[in-house]
């Protein structure tokens, strides 16, 4: 985020996919997994927290060595929920390097996804940077 001038407060949804983007294309020494090193964009209204919130969360994965253990950095994006949010409803789709379908593909097609529109229309209410162990 520092590089691209960005810092968690002016987060959008389209610079915090552009930053992902960037950090997606970095590989990484990771155990030869099918699901070692992984990309996840999703969208949904949760309750994470004890009050709904829409969520718009990239995540990046990562396998451990010699353990069914994975990392997983998360850049969470939440906004208060809205009519024009939750009429986009939820989306998970993941992304696995070595799955057949080249990085750059992916991106181009989430790109063209609907909600693109309504969620530059907002801007979030608070966002979390944060690594979880699954």
């Amino acid at each position: 985020m520092r590089e691209a001038g960005l810092t968690v407060g002016s987060l959008t949804a389209a610079s915090a996919w552009s930053v992902f983007g960037a950090f997606a294309r970095v590989e990484f020494d990771v155990p030869r997994e099918p699901d070692s090193d992984g990309l996840l964009y999703q969208f949904g209204v949760y309750n994470f927290s004890g009050e709904p919130r829409f969520h718009f969360d990239l995540t990046r994965q990562f396998g451990l060595r010699d353990s069914d253990e994975y990392l997983q950095f998360h850049c969470d994006l939440q906004y208060l929920p809205a009519p024009r949010l939750e009429a986009l409803g939820s989306h998970s789709e993941w992304w696995f390097r070595g799955d057949g379908r080249q990085l750059p593909e992916w991106v181009d097609a989430v790109n063209h996804r609907p909600e693109w529109p309504v969620l530059e229309s907002v801007l979030p209410t608070a966002v979390e940077v944060y690594c979880d162990a699954t």
